[in-house]
């Protein structure tokens, strides 16, 4: 353990695997046509200190948080992950106020594919760090 992990808190760094994840599942989600995503993100939760990928997609509304999980695990079986990374994947509704806000900021911006947001507030809720692959 080096010296400079002794004194600062361990803050898990978002790794080249867990981009690259983020990105082929976005990429899946592009193409499939039965489960739409408004926006892919990773955000890192300080609370847990961990990194979780977000996904605001329309289906958490139409068939409940249970069911458009299951939808999502009938695409991901074909995604290359690890579990650690899956079950990192949070399923929120573009109608939650975290993601309005996202869109009132990112929403007409051409692309944000590798956009990094640290130490920012965005509608009233502080973001230590995140990592955008889509937001509209």
């Amino acid at each position: 353990m080096g010296t400079a992990e002794m004194v600062m808190a361990y803050v898990e760094a978002l790794t080249e695997p867990d981009i690259e994840f983020g990105k082929t599942l976005w990429q899946s989600l592009r193409a499939n046509g039965t489960f739409p995503a408004d926006g892919v993100l990773w955000l890192f939760q300080l609370q847990s200190g961990e990194w979780h990928l977000l996904i605001a997609t329309p289906r958490v509304d139409a068939v409940g948080p249970r069911n458009a999980y299951a939808e999502l695990a009938e695409i991901t079986k074909r995604t290359p992950a690890d579990s650690t990374q899956l079950w990192r994947v949070e399923l929120i509704s573009p109608k939650h106020p975290f993601y309005q806000a996202l869109r009132s900021v990112f929403g007409q911006t051409a692309s944000v594919e590798g956009a990094r947001l640290g130490n920012t507030q965005i509608g009233g809720t502080y973001i230590d760090d995140a990592y955008l692959y889509e937001i509209r």
